[in-house]
């Protein structure tokens, strides 16, 4: 039988705090259950999106690195992102509707998936194309699976020329201050370009 190689213990120069991942898959989770809710969507559907779209590109990510999926791993994250969820459904209106306000917000929070999932691939030495491709897919995996859930084309595949540049050039940029100057100024820029490119699209 062939065992496959454990992947290597993270790398601690590249850490964020578990407080950081459990607000960007809360955060997520928020915004997808009121877009769901914005699309009439039942609230067991609403909160099964709110759910997907929160934990979805984490867990893939761990998956892709070959690691258990912290969601499922730490008690934490699966009652946060519900209960982010259950705050997303009911607040939808307001969410929703202010159209700046959370497009920056929803910014942010893409800003801060790509970072973490760019991160934990970098901690365990992935190559840059690894790193870039699971920083994208942290960030957009969730939603893909609730758009096509509630009947609607992917943002990623329908503003492709923003939303997907946005994810691709945050992680690029990431990747290389990381590794070439500093972790957490990686940090800021990327936040800072991902919502700057959501907002314009």
């Amino acid at each position: 039988m062939i065992e496959l190689a454990a992947p290597p213990p993270p790398d601690p120069l590249y850490a964020l705090p578990a407080w950081f991942d459990l607000l960007a898959m809360a955060m997520n989770g928020f915004f997808g259950a009121a877009v769901a809710r914005s699309r009439r969507v039942p609230i067991y559907g609403t909160l099964l999106a709110g759910i997907l779209v929160g934990l979805g590109g984490g867990m893939t990510r761990d998956v892709l690195l070959g690691l258990e999926p912290v969601a499922i791993s730490a008690w934490y994250y699966i009652p946060g992102v519900i209960v982010a969820s259950i705050i997303g459904a009911l607040t939808f209106h307001k969410v929703v509707g202010w159209d700046l306000g959370f497009l920056i917000a929803q910014g942010v929070t893409l800003g801060f998936l790509v970072t973490i999932g760019a991160q934990k691939a970098l901690s365990y030495e992935a190559p840059v194309i690894s790193v870039i491709f699971l920083g994208v897919i942290t960030a957009s995996a969730g939603g893909m699976v609730a758009d096509m859930m509630t009947g609607h084309a992917a943002t990623v595949a329908s503003q492709a020329h923003w939303v997907a540049s946005a994810l691709v050039v945050g992680t690029t940029v990431f990747w290389a201050l990381t590794v070439y100057v500093n972790f957490w100024l990686a940090v800021g820029v990327c936040v800072l370009i991902v919502t700057g490119l959501r907002v314009l699209s």
